[in-house]
């Protein structure tokens, strides 16, 4: 018997973790399906690497009807700190106005003004001390440690095109390009996982269990009393007070699926016994959805132009110094810019100076660089749902690109990316870098062609949110004020997936942030 068992331990979960265990009265088990996280984590350039693995769950989307038909790939971390040990590492807030949505959507006490103290309580911020920044926090935050000259050459091409200098996108003003600053400290990834977990793993009071695989909430008379997981194929039972799950927008809602919490209608046809009616588990899923160009350059340049001799010296650099190209990942330099006047920053632009597309499983055979355009605010809704009653299933995941989106927006949106990225590349000093745009985008011209090509190459960006979401609608999965499941006592959902409306950038930061709050709610409870 715990007091907390928290289920996944990803960038949410190492939070929780640290502020549950802060009380040597609460004894807490986390949970997590995953192991340790490999040497490619800590190195900020091999993130891409560990894709296709076994810290990666792998998963991939139905097909898509509003992408010719495509099944995309979704990479999500299963290891210790979860995605956040296997993303970019960026850091970025999202707008105010994200927040002040949220509690215009009924999430009162989730505004900006609500939620930017917990941002700046959890950051310690190694390069910029001001009003927008904190200092003193567990995660460490700072900016890129090496810049390629092909990445300067695309920010002075980006101003050139009109788009101001950006030095701080979660400062006064989020719009302009630049360098996102990282979750990077000394030249190695410091995530949750380091920033939160390790330091308390010393605690008498907090249990760490990893390779296990949580299958099934208990539930007794309208409450959460425990959670059961399988380790090495048995089956073991753990009760606790409450259960908080933390795996995830894919994992969470799976969970309370397999345990009967959801729409009673899917889940009879899926073999699993409804026990608490809950219509919107699963649904009004949202992705930042991406497209990507990519330019052959004129000389080995990059990520593109590295050969076995520099990729054994670069690393030998990263080992005994933690400096040089192994540091960076490769999408620090990038930016959020207007597709038309009269809206906020609604695209995010990377330059990476590299020819490498689809997550890296396809590699060019020349040099080159890929610019990248992500819609911000997506339209498009979608759902997960079981695909049968076996857990070890992965569920159904049906993001609905394009399809969901009735007025267009999402695809005019990326369209004007496309644009937006050809014309940056037109501009000195980065045009002279580049020989030509190489296909299938080359040659897409009007906006049906280039359409077409958003639609056969678009890909996720690794940011599923709001399938647990919270508000007080009926569609609602989670109580704003306390994360705590509707209807079931004891049971709290603190992750992405509680998120009621996408947010405008990276959603790292804003899952840390969730799970700080989440730990405040949780221990005024108990």
């Amino acid at each position: 018997m715990v007091d907390i068992v928290i289920v996944g331990a990803g960038s949410a979960g190492c939070v929780l973790a640290n502020r549950l265990s802060v009380d040597p009265a609460c004894q807490v088990l986390l949970l997590e399906a995953g192991h340790q996280p490999p040497l490619a984590s800590d190195i900020p350039s091999d993130w891409p690497t560990m894709f296709n693995t076994a810290v990666d769950w792998g998963y991939h989307t139905e097909p898509q009807a509003g992408c010719r038909g495509r099944r995309l790939f979704w990479p999500r971390g299963k290891m210790v700190g979860g995605s956040g040990a296997l993303n970019a590492m960026i850091y970025i807030r999202g707008l105010p106005s994200d927040y002040d949505l949220w509690a215009a959507l009924g999430c009162k006490g989730w505004s900006w003004a609500d939620v930017f103290p917990a941002f700046k309580a959890s950051e310690h911020n190694a390069d910029i001390d001001d009003a927008f920044h904190g200092q003193g926090g567990p995660l460490h935050v700072g900016n890129v440690p090496y810049v390629d000259p092909a990445e300067l050459a695309w920010l002075e091409a980006c101003k050139a095109e009109g788009f101001r200098h950006n030095p701080d996108f979660n400062g006064s003003d989020q719009s302009g390009v630049g360098f996102f600053q990282l979750t990077v400290r000394n030249g190695e990834r410091w995530g949750t996982g380091k920033a939160y977990l390790r330091p308390a793993l010393d605690r008498p009071n907090l249990a760490v269990e990893t390779g296990v695989f949580t299958t099934r909430i208990l539930l007794e008379n309208g409450r959460a009393a425990g959670v059961e997981y399988l380790r090495n194929g048995r089956l073991h039972v753990v009760r606790a007070e409450r259960v908080v799950l933390s795996a995830g927008a894919i994992g969470s809602c799976h969970l309370l699926l397999l345990s009967g919490i959801g729409p009673a209608d899917e889940l009879r046809m899926a073999g699993v016994e409804p026990v608490h009616h809950l219509p919107g588990v699963g649904k009004d899923l949202q992705d930042h959805i991406n497209v990507p160009i990519t330019f052959h350059t004129r000389e080995p340049i990059g990520i593109g132009g590295w050969t076995d001799t520099f990729l054994a010296k670069s690393l030998r650099e990263w080992r005994t110094r933690r400096t040089g190209p192994r540091t960076s990942p490769w999408a620090a330099a990038g930016g959020f810019v207007r597709s038309r006047p009269d809206v906020e920053p609604d695209l995010q632009l990377y330059g990476m100076i590299t020819p490498h597309r689809d997550h890296a499983r396809y590699l060019s055979s020349r040099a080159g660089i890929t610019l990248h355009s992500t819609l911000q605010r997506p339209e498009s809704r979608g759902e997960i749902r079981l695909r049968s009653a076996d857990p070890l299933d992965h569920p159904i995941i049906d993001p609905r690109y394009f399809e969901s989106d009735a007025g267009g927006s999402d695809l005019a949106t990326l369209v004007e990316g496309v644009r937006t990225n050809r014309r940056i590349a037109a501009q000195a000093p980065l045009a002279a870098l580049i020989e030509d745009e190489i296909p299938p985008s080359a040659g897409c011209e009007t906006t049906a062609e280039i359409a077409h090509f958003v639609r056969g190459h678009c890909t996720t960006l690794y940011h599923p949110t709001s399938t647990c979401r919270m508000g007080t609608d009926a569609m609602a999965v989670v109580d704003p004020a306390s994360l705590e499941v509707h209807g079931i006592d004891g049971l709290h959902v603190a992750d992405a997936s509680v998120f009621p409306r996408m947010v405008s950038g990276n959603v790292n930061a804003p899952t840390i942030m969730v799970a700080e709050r989440a730990a405040g709610m949780i221990l005024r409870q108990r």
